[in-house]
């Protein structure tokens, strides 16, 4: 990276990623921090080895809706391509009674090659003119610090990245422990009020699968709170891979759990519910979400001190659409506020 881009992006989930392309459409220079070696955030994506091919699951973000004129403006691009199809219009729920149907409602969008395909959408680009954004993986920041040309953050390893204009695109938990005593008190003060549900999530490769009748399933358990026959999402829907979501009271009571000990609670908990087959697995494994669902989010789109944007899903709202209404209304601001 030669220079000191215009706006330097921490965290490359959706609402950041979103950001950065409008910036970039703008024609502003820009360069993504991501903690981790992928991109989407939450709407993860995992990949696993079965049968000589690789399989995605999707063990965060199960689907995404378009209810607002923005995303649904992208959508019929990302469906033309295959990148986006509808996957369901509402899910059942499983209450003590048993399964209880539901009319049909908007439409559930998936991506058939897994939810971090968002993502990737946004850091390639999809117009003719976009080029893909410069970004730097596995580069955790430990340090957020005020500069004469505007911020500088400090990286694991030491070594530090600047840009005039700083986007944090994290829990808001992590945005307030980096920019601890940078902050005015109110701006400390809504980063404090945002709060969050955790989730314990379960992949299952079970070696048989009954006949089920649902593709999503909502239920009503103190320790389960969704299942997902994940398989249904692919275009090549084998091996059956089915995605179990610990409710936010489990999650929260059982969060510093070891995962093969939340793995085995989970499976447990599960076969209760729905018989003994989903213990004889293939592949099984548990992830811990600890910042999985804002319970109460921002009032608005992003969060701002001057050239420091926050954004995410606890601005406006806990959805993947609002994640990238989040990262849009973020790139308008910088545009009017640096560069009118």
């Amino acid at each position: 990276m030669t220079g000191i881009p215009d706006v330097l992006v921490v965290g490359a989930g959706l609402a950041g990623l979103a950001a950065a392309r409008d910036l970039a459409r703008a024609g502003h220079t820009v360069h993504i921090l991501e903690k981790s070696r992928g991109v989407a955030g939450r709407a993860a994506t995992r990949r696993l080895e079965l049968d000589g091919r690789v399989v995605p699951v999707d063990h965060g973000a199960q689907y995404f809706t378009a209810k607002n004129a923005p995303l649904q403006l992208l959508l019929p691009d990302l469906v033309q391509h295959g990148l986006v199809r509808e996957w369901a219009q509402g899910f059942p729920v499983l209450k003590a009674s048993g399964i209880k149907a539901r009319r049909p409602g908007h439409p559930r969008y998936i991506c058939p090659d897994g939810m971090s395909t968002l993502g990737k959408v946004f850091l390639q680009g999809w117009e003719a003119h976009d080029r893909p954004l410069p970004l730097e993986i596995e580069a955790l920041v430990t340090g957020v610090q005020k500069a004469a040309e505007g911020w500088t953050v400090t990286l694991e390893d030491g070594s530090t990245r600047s840009g005039r204009a700083l986007v944090l695109n994290m829990p808001a938990p992590q945005a307030l422990r980096l920019t601890q005593g940078q902050l005015k008190p109110e701006v400390q003060m809504a980063l404090q009020a945002v709060r969050y549900a955790p989730c314990w999530a379960v992949i299952l490769v079970p070696r048989q699968l009954p006949y089920l009748d649902w593709v999503g399933l909502e239920i009503e358990h103190p320790v389960l709170a969704w299942a997902a026959l994940d398989h249904t999402k692919r275009a090549v829907p084998d091996p059956p891979v089915l995605v179990l979501q610990a409710s936010p009271e489990w999650s929260q009571a059982h969060l510093e759990l070891d995962p093969d000990e939340a793995l085995q609670q989970i499976i447990k908990a599960a076969q209760e519910l729905f018989g003994d087959w989903i213990g004889q697995c293939r592949t099984a494994m548990a992830h811990r979400w600890r910042y999985a669902l804002p319970t109460q989010t921002h009032p608005w789109p992003y969060l701002t001190q001057e050239n420091l944007v926050f954004c995410g899903d606890w601005c406006g709202g806990p959805r993947i659409e609002a994640a990238l209404e989040s990262g849009w209304a973020s790139a308008d601001y910088l545009v009017k506020y640096l560069w009118p």
